[in-house]
């Protein structure tokens, strides 16, 4: 029957067999698998999510910032010890300034002090002579060692003194002498002039005796009175000047324990002096120590030299200018960059961000994680794009696989942020331009 049909259409009119002739199912189907695609798709598109982003740029850093190295003091530099990109250890001296004159100084002050040191061991041991203490009048051996020119002038010093010291008690000790010897000769002569009054006395009563009787002189009665009044004054005279000697001789020891304590209290006076002197010399000495310091940049961190001002001796540097940067070396790496206004609003702490190195390109080499880490409270101008907010982003690595090799990622490398804020449906997505468009029906500007 259906052939029969089908012949019957082959013979009518081309109009007539398209209006006889039923429609191709393909055609129903085919339009049944676009809606039930669109309607796949729509459901889809109303269920996927895709995520939100705010496109950030900026660059990386070192997670402990580079430390810029300053003099403080305005001089000549005599020596520049590192190179650009050399690898220096904490306190590695980098350049040196020209600081001679105060090395002088702290050499005149160090030998000041020296001097006085040896001086004061000279005093101790003067002080110990002077006081009969026992002790032997060299300088100790760690002072001869010390210097050993130095030891022998002050030694020389010493020996001369106490010669000295020794000369002048001589002198006294030989004018007690003196004085003993005259007060020996004035008592010889009183014990003589003693000896004889009685005599002298029994020779005048006998001839006193003999006068009265008629039976001698005056004359030698009267002489013989002379010789024993004289004989009593050479009693009382000899007496007197003993006393006179005796004083003499206390005074000349009064004479030499005065001098050696004046000698003593000179000692000490002179010792206090030149303690007190080396105490000052001591803190100049600190001063011009930590002063020459500054005359040495020294590195503050151990890192990479950059940004090295001068390479040769011979330049005069100013404070507080700038002479070189050390960068940290092998240490954690972070990203900076520049939120736009309009994302700030969106932006939280600890959001995922992806990081694209400019450097290697993503679809080949991939990108890194990362995490918001800061985001600064106010805005900055930034001359390209206004007023923008500065980010801080935790990398969770430091470096890319480049043909199977690990290479690390070097500080200043420009990256651009994708910060995930949030997500959003497929279908609201391809709706937005649409509303937007609709939101915008009607205004005029």
């Amino acid at each position: 029957m259906k052939q029969m049909k089908q012949k019957y259409r082959e013979f009518l009119p081309a109009v007539l067999e398209v209006q006889e002739t039923p429609p191709s199912p393909l055609g129903r189907l085919l339009l049944w698998v676009i809606i039930i695609l669109f309607v796949i798709v729509i459901f889809w598109a109303s269920l996927s999510k895709v995520d939100i982003v705010a496109m950030a740029r900026g660059k990386l850093v070192v997670n402990e910032l580079s430390r810029p190295v300053n003099t403080s003091v305005t001089a000549e530099i005599i020596a520049v010890l590192v190179k650009e990109g050399e690898h220096v250890e904490k306190g590695q001296t980098l350049i040196k300034l020209n600081s001679k004159s105060l090395v002088a100084q702290l050499e005149e002050n160090i030998l000041q002090q020296q001097i006085n040191r040896f001086h004061i061991a000279r005093l101790t041991l003067l002080y110990e002579h002077y006081l009969n203490r026992p002790a032997p009048m060299i300088l100790s051996t760690e002072l001869q060692k010390e210097s050993p020119i130095l030891a022998k002038q002050i030694s020389m010093l010493l020996k001369a003194e106490v010669e000295d010291d020794y000369n002048e008690k001589e002198v006294y000790k030989l004018n007690q002498q003196i004085l003993m010897a005259q007060i020996e000769n004035y008592q010889a002569q009183k014990e003589m002039a003693e000896n004889l009054l009685p005599i002298y006395e029994e020779q005048h009563r006998a001839l006193d005796l003999l006068y009265k009787k008629k039976m001698t002189s005056k004359d030698s009665l009267l002489e013989v009175k002379k010789k024993y009044l004289e004989a009593k004054f050479t009693v009382s005279a000899a007496e007197a000047k003993m006393k006179e000697m005796q004083a003499s001789y206390s005074q000349i020891d009064t004479q030499m324990n005065s001098h050696i304590a004046d000698k003593i209290k000179e000692i000490e006076q002179e010792k206090i002096q030149k303690l007190n002197q080396n105490h000052i010399l001591s803190v100049q000495q600190k001063q011009l120590e930590a002063l020459i310091a500054q005359y040495e940049l020294k590195a503050p961190i151990a890192g990479i030299v950059e940004a090295l001002a001068y390479r040769d001796a011979g330049a005069a540097v100013e404070a507080p200018q700038e002479l070189l940067k050390i960068v940290p070396e092998n240490e954690k790496l972070i990203a900076e960059v520049l939120v736009k206004n309009q994302d700030i609003g969106f932006l939280r702490k600890n959001q995922l961000v992806t990081v694209k190195i400019d450097t290697f390109d993503f679809t080949r080499y991939g990108w890194i994680e990362g995490t918001l880490l800061n985001i600064s409270s106010d805005a900055i101008e930034d001359k390209d794009l206004g007023l923008v907010y500065k980010a801080v982003i935790e990398l969770n690595k430091n470096h890319l696989i480049i043909d199977d090799q690990p290479v690390n990622l070097e500080p200043g490398m420009s990256i651009s942020a994708e910060i995930i804020t949030g997500q959003r449906t497929v279908l609201s997505y391809l709706l937005s331009p649409m509303m937007e468009a609709l939101d915008d029906v009607g205004k005029q500007r």
